[in-house]
């Protein structure tokens, strides 16, 4: 499968690989379809058309290819962030609160092909305020093995840290303790400081996977350490972040590169995406500044953005 942007969809789209027509058209959006590529296809132009097929579309197209880390492998969920808001056919937003965080709707916008999660203050409640999303809204947004990938950028606070990671609704104690049944699964997270404010971690990054619950001296922990960047770079740029999980262990990357792999705490069960900022005072990421975040908007909001999330899957055999 295929993905294919830069145009106006609607239901009557046809799409032609060289003259042989997919069978297999998804639209996604009036601007993304999904498309398999027929077998019989080889070689030649890719033809779009709409409204009926009356028309060729005349707007450049970009093609999805799997990444390194997932070759063979096929496209088997994804999100652009292409449109004005979030697509809660894909997410779910959390309400309530959750350490020092309330989840708040207007901490979650997407706009010009980002999702971006802001971390502020409500300046007339002083409740500190951010966005926790998720994919587990049913069998769709849940993956037994895969790549996953992301392309993120980063503004961090004391106080304050983001993630994209997986979760299982599985994780819990178990006597014996049994990964396997599910875990939570890290593949970035990444903040201004560490405990105490102490310790400038902003161009640096970690990975973990831990398991058997979140109960005290019950949960288990393995992780990669931090990360620093390459000389010269920051998580002001875009970066990509990934994780290959298959039967066998977990492989990390970052912008394509293995940085951390492990076949411990492997999970054999379906893991849902999270997206999520955090907040929690003289904690993991440091303390909340005395003076907390800003209103919306204002420079010294933490902000963790997103380019785009996809997924790569092994294909079913016939």
């Amino acid at each position: 499968m295929i993905v294919i942007t830069g145009a106006k969809f609607d239901s009557t789209a046809v799409v032609s690989f060289g003259g042989v027509a997919a069978t297999k058209v998804s639209v996604d959006s009036d601007t993304r379809i999904s498309v398999t590529v027929p077998a019989l296809a080889a070689s030649g132009p890719i033809t779009v058309k709409t409204t009926a097929g009356a028309s060729q579309s005349s707007a450049q197209f970009s093609v999805l290819s799997a990444p390194a880390p997932a070759a063979g492998y096929r496209l088997a969920w994804h999100d652009e962030f292409d449109g004005t808001s979030l697509d809660k056919r894909r997410w779910r937003a959390h309400g309530g609160t959750r350490g020092d965080a309330t989840h708040a709707p207007d901490a979650i916008e997407v706009a010009n092909g980002v999702l971006t999660i802001s971390t502020y203050t409500d300046p007339e409640t002083g409740k500190h305020c951010t966005g926790f999303l998720d994919t587990n809204t049913g069998d769709q947004g849940r993956f037994t093995f895969g790549y996953f990938e992301a392309r993120v950028r980063f503004v961090s606070m004391p106080g304050q840290w983001s993630a994209f990671w997986l979760m299982s609704n599985m994780n819990k104690v178990y006597v014996p303790e049994d990964p396997s049944l599910g875990v939570e699964i890290d593949i970035i997270e990444h903040r201004a400081v560490v405990e105490n404010n102490a310790g400038n971690v902003r161009n640096q990054h970690s990975s973990a996977i831990h398991w058997n619950g979140y109960a005290k001296d019950e949960m288990q922990t393995v992780g990669s350490g931090q990360k620093q960047l390459p000389a010269g770079q920051s998580f002001a740029e875009w970066h990509t972040v990934g994780v290959l999980w298959t039967p066998s262990g977990y492989q990390f990357f970052f912008d394509g590169n293995p940085y951390w792999d492990t076949t411990m705490g492997l999970s054999m069960s379906p893991e849902f995406i999270r997206l999520t900022s955090e907040i929690k005072d003289l904690y993991w990421a440091g303390n909340i500044p005395a003076e907390g975040y800003g209103r919306l908007g204002a420079s010294t909001n933490g902000t963790m953005q997103i380019d785009w999330v996809r997924v790569w899957q092994l294909p079913t055999p016939p």
